[in-house]
């Protein structure tokens, strides 16, 4: 679909997509795959959409989501079921239509070949494992994944990818969190950078431990309204300063050093 440009915002026409397929590949958590030649085309890992339900006003407005992958020309979604919206979308049946707005947003900086990059996600933040996985594949980059959980019914065992676990039960992989583990493989060896998704109190951390040698990009998770900067409803608050960017228009991918997270 082509774009169009509003007060200054470059924003793409919401269309219309259906749903190829929905299934569970996790404790409450559901991969839905929408037919959408546009996304599919000019998605980067790191981009989000905004979905929303045709003549349905429950819930009233539309749900951002990270774009997980593509195949050809359809696109994938991964999420947890945890409120209205994504509940409807984990329900929705083969030829399902939903409207889809995007992709939208920055996203992670272009892997280059042979750069080593380490990819750490926690929680709803694993969407983009597969997105990263084949952006790092393609470009001829080393990839290390650390991924975190509560337990091992909240991993998403991933096709042919290899990730090291770290679960707070201690059912999966390292007991402990993932910057424990982390922590363990920096003892050994230094990545050229650092991605970085999932829940705020991760991200945070992440940073607060880090290297400051090795630049680290994070993907925020903030709720979004219209996900074009024109509700100013996603602030994030820059470093040193009483100025805030938007996670929507800015990011949701920021260089860590820019923003606070505290």
């Amino acid at each position: 679909m082509p774009s169009k440009t509003s007060r200054g915002y470059k924003i793409r026409v919401i269309e219309e997509a259906a749903v190829i397929s929905n299934r569970v590949v996790a404790q409450n958590t559901f991969v839905t795959r929408f037919h959408s030649p546009e996304v599919a085309r000019t998605a980067r890992p790191g981009q989000f959409v905004m979905v929303s339900f045709p003549e349905c006003l429950d819930p009233l407005l539309a749900r951002a989501f990270s774009v997980s992958d593509v195949h050809g020309e359809d696109f994938s979604l991964l999420y947890s079921a945890v409120g209205k919206g994504t509940t409807r979308l984990s329900r929705l049946k083969r030829g399902a239509i939903a409207a889809i707005n995007g992709p939208l947003g920055n996203g992670f900086p272009e892997v280059e070949r042979g750069e080593n990059i380490w990819l750490v996600v926690g929680g709803s933040g694993a969407a983009i494992v597969p997105i990263v996985f084949k952006s790092a594949r393609r470009a001829g980059a080393a990839l290390k994944i650390f991924y975190g959980a509560k337990t091992k019914l909240q991993i998403v065992a991933f096709k042919k990818i290899q990730f090291y676990a770290a679960t707070d039960d201690g059912s999966a992989g390292h007991h402990g969190t993932v910057l424990d583990l982390l922590n363990i493989h920096f003892r050994k060896e230094k990545p050229s950078k650092i991605f970085g998704c999932g829940p705020t109190a991760m991200l945070a951390a992440l940073k607060k431990n880090i290297d400051t040698d090795v630049p680290l990009y994070i993907s925020v998770e903030t709720p979004m309204a219209c996900g074009m900067g024109f509700c100013q409803g996603c602030p994030v608050k820059v470093v040193d300063s009483s100025e805030y960017l938007l996670a929507c228009k800015n990011g949701p991918v920021f260089d860590a050093r820019e923003i606070d997270l505290e």
